[in-house]
């Protein structure tokens, strides 16, 4: 399907319902395995996806990206990417999983992944091999990338206790100062 078949399939779409030639516009890029509505969004599953190409259909279609999300594995070295685009009627969540730890940066040609990249990488120990700017964002320097994909994957723990007596619900306020005399 060509750019200019797509664009107009877009433009046939009607309102906020989702457009099935969307919906085949993003069936049609390789690795999507499957394409549905949740929630109000398009969402499609896409475990071995050519980010490349998901991106060049998006820009084709005048979808722009929003953001990019991701979640550790705490079990292996890989992460769930979702790419967050959105256009006047609906947004579109396309999932993925990291190769190796890896998936090719879209930061070249789309402005928006920039951030969101590098900041991925800096939480989670993701690459993005061909990311134009590399440099940590909010990893102090020092801290390994590996350091702090461990403590996001770590299982929260909850104090059971307040550790200060003031924070106690049952503590009682602090007794007046002596009167002077």
């Amino acid at each position: 399907m060509t750019a200019d078949i797509m664009i107009a399939n877009t433009a046939a779409a009607n309102g906020d319902r989702a457009c099935p030639r969307l919906t085949e516009s993003l069936r049609a890029i390789p690795g999507v395995r499957s394409v549905d509505v949740r929630n109000g969004a398009l969402w499609a599953d896409a475990p071995l996806l050519d980010v490349e190409a998901m991106a060049a259909v998006m820009a084709a279609l005048g979808i722009r990206l929003g953001t990019v999300t991701a979640i550790p594995h705490p079990d292996s070295a890989e992460s769930t990417v979702i790419y967050h685009y959105i256009d006047e009627h609906r947004i579109i969540n396309v999932r993925t999983c990291t190769r190796n730890g890896a998936l090719v940066s879209l930061a070249p040609n789309v402005r928006a992944a920039s951030w969101a990249e590098r900041e991925i990488r800096d939480l989670f120990a993701v690459e993005f091999p061909g990311h134009p700017n590399p440099v940590p964002l909010i990893r102090p320097e020092g801290i390994d990338t590996a350091t702090l994909r461990e403590a996001m994957c770590r299982p929260a723990t909850v104090a059971r206790k307040p550790s200060s007596p003031l924070a106690s619900p049952l503590a009682s306020p602090p007794a007046p100062p002596p009167a002077r005399s």
